[in-house]
Parts: structure tokens; sequence; C-alpha cells
């Protein structure tokens, strides 16, 4: 049965709560509390799978008691339900919060939220990582990173342009960007996957608060040679994501799908980042058999972690409410076979730019073109393996882009 427990200081929102969810959602075991304190202890009891607590309370305020869930109880899912919008305040809760959720709110979108979050437990099933996951303050950035966004911030002229080009660049700050912006605090009424859009909707005021606040200026102090890695993690998501975005333009898909596929290469490697800087050693043997073996990293991350990085990445964006069919993207852009489809969609696109990516780089640098590891009959069943060599070309243009730039 899953536990679900909700903070609030009011009593009359908590007892409308308890009467309309019972009879909604029987199988819950829900619980109640008016305060942090009470909240904590029952916690410390009963182990909740997800705890909603609203903002402004008495002593305790809903940041300060999910910081403490974040430490005590790592695997909760952890979420405000609050009209109270000061900005500070909503940047305080940007770590200990995977979702906003703002008053009033329906019974509908509240259920919904819960059930997604109760829905992750399936897709990363190892209890360790999930702890793990769900324990992260704010993602590692490479030192470079921030560097760059503060010279370009101390510039009040800064074009959109720039931030995006920087923010864009880096796996952390792109999630954390695109996190805060899909809050109901900023009153949007659709999701926002376009980075560009994301800082004109928050402002520069509210980047640099988000910089600020989440960390993402501290360098990472792990080794040199982990960073380096890191960093080039970035590089090469950035670059997935402009070969998926201009295969996607290539076959027409929908407008809607083009526009997502530059946040989804970002994103598709979260997973990676959260590894590289929590699971260190382990990730260097990782990177030492795929290196020997010549096997895919995911399988190699799996027979490690018993997990590999789609779905640990899956599952922070899920917690953190990004739309389903960009955390189902993320989750399986090694294996869209697993999914059910018959056209090509942006699971196809990225699964395929992934392959082409490596393919390509491979070739350039040895002389030699790898065996490809894309599935053939998984692109006939979508009637597309004839495009492939098109797609080749567009790829091989990608990667003599970028090879330019990097000198």
């Amino acid at each position: 049965m899953s536990i679900i427990l909700f903070v609030d200081d009011e009593t009359n929102i908590l007892e409308g709560l308890r009467r309309r969810l019972h009879s909604i959602r029987p199988d819950w075991k829900l619980t109640f509390a008016q305060n942090a304190e009470s909240a904590i202890a029952q916690a410390d009891e009963m182990e909740p799978d997800v705890v909603i607590s609203d903002m402004r309370m008495p002593g305790t305020d809903g940041a300060e008691l999910l910081t403490v869930m974040q430490k005590k109880h790592p695997h909760t899912a952890r979420i405000i339900l609050s009209g109270f919008s000061e900005q500070e305040a909503i940047l305080r809760t940007v770590g200990p919060a995977h979702q906003y959720l703002a008053k009033p709110c329906d019974d509908r979108l509240l259920l919904e939220t819960i059930d997604n979050a109760l829905d992750l437990r399936n897709l990363l099933t190892n209890p360790d990582l999930r702890a793990l996951v769900g324990g992260i303050d704010t993602l590692a950035s490479p030192p470079t990173t921030y560097s760059n966004l503060v010279r370009a911030l101390e510039d009040p002229l800064v074009s959109n342009d720039t931030l995006t080009s920087i923010v864009s660049s880096d796996i952390a700050l792109t999630a954390e960007v695109l996190k805060l912006t899909n809050s109901a605090y900023f009153a949007i009424r659709q999701n926002i996957t376009s980075v560009s859009q994301a800082i004109r909707m928050i402002g520069i005021d509210t980047l640099k608060a988000l910089a600020l606040f989440t960390g993402l200026f501290r360098s990472y102090d792990g080794p040199k040679s982990d960073a380096t890695r890191m960093m080039q993690l970035c590089q090469r998501s950035q670059q997935l994501g402009v070969l998926a975005t201009l295969i996607a333009e290539q076959e027409k898909l929908d407008r809607e799908i083009i526009s997502v596929m530059a946040a989804i290469g970002m994103l598709s490697h979260t997973g990676s980042l959260i590894l590289y800087a929590f699971r260190a050693r382990e990730m260097t043997e990782v990177i030492k058999r795929v290196e020997t073996e010549d096997i895919p990293i995911y399988v190699a991350e799996y027979e490690q972690f018993g997990a590999a990085h789609p779905e640990i990445g899956a599952y922070l964006l899920g917690l953190w409410g990004f739309p389903s069919a960009m955390v189902q993207t993320v989750a399986y852009h090694h294996r869209p076979q697993d999914t059910p489809h018959r056209e090509m969609n942006a699971l196809t696109t990225i699964y395929v730019a992934q392959h082409l990516a490596r393919e390509v780089a491979v070739e350039l640098r040895t002389g030699k073109a790898p065996e490809s590891r894309i599935d053939l009959e998984y692109l006939d069943r979508l009637g597309k393996a004839d495009r492939l060599p098109a797609w080749r070309e567009t790829a091989l243009k990608v990667e003599q882009k970028y090879c330019e730039l990097a000198k």
C-alpha cells in the first residue's frame, strides 16, 4: 500500500483532502500532519512514498521540512503545494522539492502528480539507486560552464541567445532551468521544453538566483579525469541534440517533436552525469569494460549497478515532473524496441542519432567504420530503414562541424 503524507497548518485543507481522496484512492494510506515536526515524526515511523507540503507554515516551513526529508528519506518523492509565490521562497525549494503545485490545485492534477511519482518506482527498482537519485540536491557541473555563465551575466546587455548557448551546453543547468520553469509558480499553462523559452520566461535575475541557490557555480571537486569525462559528456550530449533535431526536420516530424529534440539530447545523459558525479570509482570500471570488451555502456552499467543511465536519468526527470513522453524517451533511448509504436517518433530519432554520432566519430578518428549496432529490424518495422544513408550523411556533417569548432 502506498503511503502519502500531507502537511499543512490549516485544518480545513487537510480535512478536505481526507474526505475527497479516501473515496477516490482507497488503495492509498493517507496520513496528515499540521506542522513539520509532526510530519518528521510520522515519516520516521512509516517511510512515506510521497510527501506533499505547504510552503508557509509557523516554525519550520515547507522548504526546511523537505530538506530534512531529503536527508532522512531520500527515496520519498517531495512536492510543494502552496499559494505562496515570492521568488525567494520558490528558489529555496529548488533543491529539496521535486515538483511544485500551486494552490488552488484541482484534484485531477494532484492525483496525476502523485500517481506519476508512484509509477516511477517501477522504472528504477534498485532501492539504493532510488535513494541516491532522490537525495541529490543539485547535479554537478563542469567548472567551465559556470565560469562562462558568470562572465556572460556580468554584461547587462547579454543576449538571450548567448545565455541559451551556455545553458544548453550543460546537462545539469539545462535540467535545473527546465525544472524551475515548469513550476506552477510561474503560471505556465504548457510544458516548457525549450531552453531559450525557459530563459525568457524566468528572466536573467532569476537565472542568476537559480545558479546561486542551486550551487551550480561550485566547482566539481572530484578527480580531474572525471571532470574531463563530464565535460566531454556535456559536449557530446549537445551534439546529439543537434543531430536529433536535424534528423527530425529531415523526416518532417511534428513541430512539437522537433522543438524538444535538443533538450532530449541533453537530458538523455542526465543519468550518466549522476553516475560520474556520485559513483566515480565504479564508473571508471564501467568505462574500462566498455573499451576493452567493446560492449554498450548501458550493458556495463546495468551489470555494475543493477540499472543503467537511461532509467536513472528518467527517474530523476520523472520526479521533477517532466512530461511523461520525455521521461519515456530518456528511459528507452537505448532500447526503443521495447515500447509499442509503429511510426517514427522522438524515441526513434534520439536512438538513431546516438548510434550514428558514435559511428561517424569512430570512423573519422580511425579511418574505419565500426560495426553498426542499429537495429535494422526495428527501423524496417517503422518503414525507415532506407533513410539510414541520408541520416548518416547528416551525422557526418555535424561531427565534422564540431571537430572544426574544437580546433
